[in-house]
C-alpha cells in the first residue's frame, strides 16, 4: 500500500527540528500538546538533552482544554514560567492536537509578547511534516526577528563566518561542528559562529556582519538567502568531507574573506577499479551531496546518486538524483542492480535484497533516532576521506 511505512519508524518531526534549533538559545520553548510530544523531542530526538539543560516544556494539553478551547490556562502557565526562569524569548510550537483545534500561535505569541515583554515566536508545527520543515522555518524566523542591522562595516570585520543549518538531527555529535570550526580557525578564521549548535542569541544578533555564511543542511538555505537578500552576506552550500574537498572549500572560503590560506590540491588520483563502481547516497541532501563529493574528487568515483525522504531542492540535484515519497520507493530503488554500493542510515539496510551489494552505514539521528547516535564515525576533512576509503576497499573484495 502507497504511503504505508511498515520497516522504518516515524522520522523525526517538524517540531523536534524548531526544539533542536532553539535548544541552546536560551529560549523558553512551550510543545503545545499531551505530553508525548515533548517527550519524543527529549527522550529520541535531541542526544544533547542528556548531560545538558534547556528549558523545553509541554502545555499538558487535556482534553477539556481541547474541547472548551481554554487558551488562557496556556497563557498563564507560560507567564508563571517565565516569571520563574530568566529567559531571553518564547517560543510556542504545534503539535497534532491542537493543529484539529485550529489554534492560532500568531495570536498567543502576540498575547504573550504583550504580557511579558519577551519576543514571543509563532511556529504552527503539527508534528505530521519532518523536522527538516521545522528547523528550516526556525532558522529563518530567528533570522528575521533578531538579525540586526551591521554596526560596523563588514570590511572592517575579523573574518566572520557563520555556520547555518547544523543540528544533531542532521549532523550528529557536536564533535563535527567542533572540527568544522578547527578546520576554519587553522585557516585563518578567527570568529566562527553555529547556528543551532554553539551559538548565542547575541552572536546571531550580530550575524549580519559576517564576511560568509556556510550552509551544512538544507534547512539553513531560508536563513542564508534572507541575509544575503537583506544584508548582501554571500554564503556557501555544503560540508568539508574529504581532504580534497577540503581544501577546495577552504580556497572557495579564502575568496570572500581577507586572509591568505596556503592551498594546494593533492596529487592527481590514480585510477582504481573502484572508479566504475556505482554509488548511492541516501540522506539529508547537502550531507549526501558533500558526500558524493569525497568519492569523486578523493577517489575517483563518477557514478554517483543521492536520495532523500527529505526536502530537496531542484538546483543542488543532478541527474538521477531520486525524492523517496515512502518505503516502496526505497525498496525499489536499493535493489536497483545498477548499484554496488549504497550509503545510508542502518535502518535502510532492512530492505537490501541483494548479496551482491555492499552497504555502508552512516547513521542520520532524524531516521534512527537513539539507536545509532553513539556512532564513532568521523567524516569532516581528511578522516571522510580515510572512512570511506576504508570501507569502499575493504569490501570491494567482497564482490
Amino acid at each position: 500500500m502507497k504511503g504505508l511505512y511498515k520497516t522504518l519508524p516515524p522520522f523525526a518531526p517538524d517540531y523536534s527540528g524548531v526544539c533542536s534549533v532553539l535548544f541552546n538559545l536560551g529560549g523558553l520553548v512551550v510543545i503545545h500538546d499531551a505530553g508525548g510530544c515533548t517527550g519524543n523531542f527529549t527522550g529520541y530526538d535531541e542526544p544533547r538533552w542528556f548531560g545538558n539543560s534547556s528549558a523545553v516544556f509541554s502545555s499538558e494539553l487535556r482534553e477539556i482544554d481541547a474541547v472548551i478551547g481554554d487558551d488562557e490556562k496556556l497563557l498563564h502557565k507560560i507567564e508563571d514560567a517565565v516569571s520563574l526562569l530568566n529567559r531571553s524569548f518564547i517560543a510556542v510550537l504545534g503539535s497534532p492536537s491542537p493543529m484539529v483545534m485550529g489554534t492560532d500561535y500568531a495570536a498567543l505569541a502576540d498575547s504573550l509578547s504583550k504580557k511579558t515583554g519577551l519576543p514571543a515566536l509563532a511556529f504552527d508545527t503539527n508534528g505530521i511534516e519532518y523536522y527538516d520543515k521545522g528547523a528550516g522555518a526556525a532558522f529563518l524566523e530567528l533570522t528575521k526577528r533578531f538579525v540586526k542591522s551591521p554596526s560596523i562595516m563588514r570590511e572592517n570585520c575579523e573574518n566572520h563566518i557563520n555556520i547555518i543549518g547544523a543540528t544533531p538531527l542532521d549532523i550528529g555529535s557536536e564533535r563535527h561542528i567542533q572540527k568544522l570550526v578547527s578546520l576554519l580557525s587553522k585557516a585563518g578564521c578567527n570568529r566562527v559562529s553555529c547556528w543551532g549548535m554553539g551559538s548565542t542569541l547575541e552572536e546571531i544578533e550580530d550575524a549580519a556582519s559576517a564576511n560568509l555564511n556556510i550552509v551544512v543542511s538544507l534547512s539553513g538555505i531560508g536563513a542564508a538567502n534572507y541575509l544575503y537578500q537583506s544584508y548582501n552576506v554571500p554564503y556557501l552550500i555544503g560540508i568539508p568531507i574529504g581532504e580534497r574537498p577540503a581544501q577546495n572549500f577552504l580556497e572557495r572560503v579564502r575568496t570572500f574573506l581577507n586572509f591568505n590560506y596556503d592551498y594546494k590540491l593533492p596529487l592527481d588520483i590514480k585510477e582504481s577499479s573502484l572508479n566504475t563502481q556505482n554509488v548511492l547516497v541516501i540522506g539529508e541532501q547537502v550531507m549526501s551531496n558533500s558526500i558524493r563529493n569525497c568519492l569523486r574528487m578523493d577517489m575517483g568515483m563518477s557514478e554517483i546518486n543521492t536520495a532523500s525522504f527529505f526536502d530537496m531542492s531542484n538546483s543542488l540535484m543532478e541527474e538521477d538524483d531520486v525524492r523517496l515519497r515512502d518505503e516502496d520507493d526505497l525498496a525499489v530503488l536499493i535493489n536497483d542492480s545498477k548499484y554496488d554500493f549504497i550509503i545510508g542510515d542502518p535502518l535502510y539496510k532492512e530492505f537490501l535484497k541483494k548479496s551482491n551489494v555492499v552497504f555502508i552505514e552512516f547513521p542520520h539521528i532524524a531516521v534512527s533516532s537513539r539507536l545509532y547516535w553513539d556512532n564513532n564515525i568521523e567524516y569532516i576533512g581528511e578522516d571522510g576521506k580515510s572512512f570511506f576509503q576504508k570501507e569502499l576497499e575493504m569490501n570491494f573484495h567482497s564482490f
